[in-house]
């Protein structure tokens, strides 16, 4: 036992090195690499757990054959826990129901008008942060934690490792009908990270799972620091830890919480609600009078119906992240599309930064390219940036602000567009920059390994879930490119001077406002948020076990971070 422990320890110091020495950014190559350490963390944690069980007065020894309950059963029983809890059955005009296509969900035990409450939980029944925190024995450690202030996801998560393996947990009747998987990308194999390529949310995607990994390496110290004082360290798998951080991020919603505001929390029952983007609306808040959540149906439901509700307006990438799942149809979707300067003369390219800087626009902005694109729906930054993207060498230093020794800022913080942005600066630059626009925009089309034509017909093969939500978002993505590239050529072919565009609205801002600091010592991923999927034949659902099930990711009345 010790020295498989001991095991353990080591490779997670491998498993630091190797993070540390890749730095933030990381090929697919190197990604590789770093599923397969975190395998080998999981081969070392399965040995320390058959140690255990081969302890001679080990439960798995007892010779007593152990009886699952099935799964009437579990939920039976779970419903039993909340109607203790204080769960109203009177008010509750839902069940939950096992067999459906995103795994569970809940079907209206009655006919229901659009507007009417559902369901109604009381507060004692929620997991909150607090409720996590004094279930962990409140130690200071956690109370005072940097990363766990900055992301209170996590200490859920940790609440959660713990309780899971603890049998007889208060919170046991929800925990056992909770997933015993996801299909977030905490779950995903090398086959589905390699699908992924040409989107650029494949650097996303490896970069949350590998935060999540230096957030499980860094927490685990801090457990196994405290000597069984949260809990065994053995209990602390990266798989229980993937579980969780999977439970908490496809489930989590802010909360009431008087002066203090809001904080998160996990809501039992109301949280087996499915997505479906057709209602469009928020239907379910916080009622302090009553110390309540309520759910109000998005529309119509027929007795025996699966009731839905709306997450809010999220794209297939923040589903896909945090929830794991996407819609084949996603009227949120955009494609995150960054600008950048190509490197070369490196004066002629600081000057560029500055011009850039000067109208607002910093170099590496993020815009969002819409999905049905149009003169009012192009991102603002997008062809003023290629006007400065496009000038020649002497063109640049004609305009460029001079440089003047010892005085040599750069913003670093949010920059608001100025006019200066929108002003045309010659017809030929005109003209260059909507060419460069769809050239950039051709160049990232083109980097996909695979056609839109070729996608489409993967996608009939219904392939496994996690595959076909890659191929989702993969399609959307490059229908978007498609489509703003066809509509910039529309505008080229019009004439580029003739095109006119709703400019936003300019605000008034200080020098002082440009600067903002940052403090980089903790790894803010978003680990926060909830991803069910509720509706529609690509409806889904949190992930509720079944071979195709989701997770959701709602955000009901209140704001969360991803």
């Amino acid at each position: 036992m010790i020295k498989a422990l001991a095991a353990v320890k080591k490779q997670i110091e491998e498993i630091n090195d190797y993070e540390k020495r890749i730095g933030p950014e990381c090929s697919l190559s190197q990604f590789q690499v770093t599923l397969e350490n975190f395998n080998k963390l999981r081969q070392a944690q399965n040995a320390v757990i058959l140690a255990k069980q081969n302890k001679p007065n080990s439960s798995a020894n007892s010779g007593k054959k152990v009886i699952e309950p099935t799964d009437a059963e579990l939920v039976k029983n779970f419903m039993e826990w909340l109607k203790g809890k204080g769960l109203d059955e009177s008010k509750c005009k839902v069940k939950i129901d096992r067999n459906l296509s995103e795994g569970t969900g809940l079907i209206a035990t009655q006919d229901i008008k659009e507007g009417e409450d559902f369901v109604e939980i009381p507060n004692n029944i929620f997991i909150t942060t607090a409720v996590a925190l004094h279930g962990l024995g409140k130690p200071q450690i956690l109370e005072t934690d940097r990363l766990i202030q900055s992301i209170p996801g996590i200490l859920l998560s940790i609440f959660l490792v713990k309780e899971l393996s603890n049998p007889t947990s208060e919170w046991a009747p929800y925990i056992k009908v909770l997933p015993k998987q996801y299909n977030t990308v905490y779950y995903w194999g090398l086959k589905e990270f390699t699908q992924f390529r040409g989107s650029p949310n494949l650097e996303y995607a490896m970069r949350y799972v590998r935060g999540a990994m230096r957030q499980y390496c860094y927490l685990y110290s801090i457990i196994d620091r405290t000597q069984s004082n949260i809990m065994p360290i053995s209990s602390f798998t990266w798989d229980a830890f993937v579980w969780a951080i999977s439970t908490v991020q496809s489930r989590q919603n802010p909360v009431y919480a008087g002066k203090n505001g809001s904080i998160m929390a996990l809501i039992p029952f109301w949280d087996f609600c499915n997505h479906s983007s057709s209602g469009n609306k928020i239907t379910s808040f916080y009622h302090p009078e009553s110390n309540s959540m309520t759910s109000g149906a998005i529309k119509d439901f027929k007795k025996g119906e699966q009731v839905y509700m709306f997450y809010g307006p999220r794209d297939n990438t923040q589903f896909l992240m945090h929830a794991g799942f996407a819609t084949k149809t996603n009227l949120y979707d955009s494609y995150p599309f960054e600008l950048h300067l190509l490197e070369g003369n490196h004066e002629i390219r600081h000057d560029k930064v500055h011009l850039l800087e000067e109208r607002g626009i910093r170099d590496g902005i993020v815009v969002n390219l819409n999905q049905n694109p149009s003169s009012n729906e192009l991102p603002f930054e997008l062809i003023p940036f290629y006007r400065i993207f496009s000038l020649t060498e002497q063109e640049t230093r004609a305009i460029a602000p001079p440089q003047v020794p010892g005085e040599h800022n750069h913003h670093h913080g949010h920059l608001e567009l100025k006019p200066l942005a929108f002003e045309i600066l010659t017809k030929d630059n005109e003209e260059k920059a909507y060419a460069n626009a769809i050239q950039a925009l051709k160049g990232r089309l083109s980097s996909y390994p695979t056609t839109l034509e070729e996608d489409e017909q993967e996608l009939k093969k219904n392939p496994p879930a996690n595959q076909r939500f890659i191929l989702y978002t993969k399609i959307n993505e490059k229908k978007i490119l498609d489509r703003n590239i066809k509509y910039i050529e529309s505008l080229v072919k019009k004439g580029v001077m003739n095109v006119t565009f709703k400019l936003p609205e300019i605000k008034e801002q200080s020098e002082h406002d440009d600067h903002h600091e940052h403090d980089d010592d903790c790894d803010h991923e978003g680990h926060g948020g909830h991803g069910h999927s509720h509706g529609g034949s690509d409806s889904h659902g949190h992930s509720h076990g079944g071979n195709g099930s989701h997770g959701h990711s709602h955000q009901h009345g209140a704001n969360c971070n991803h």
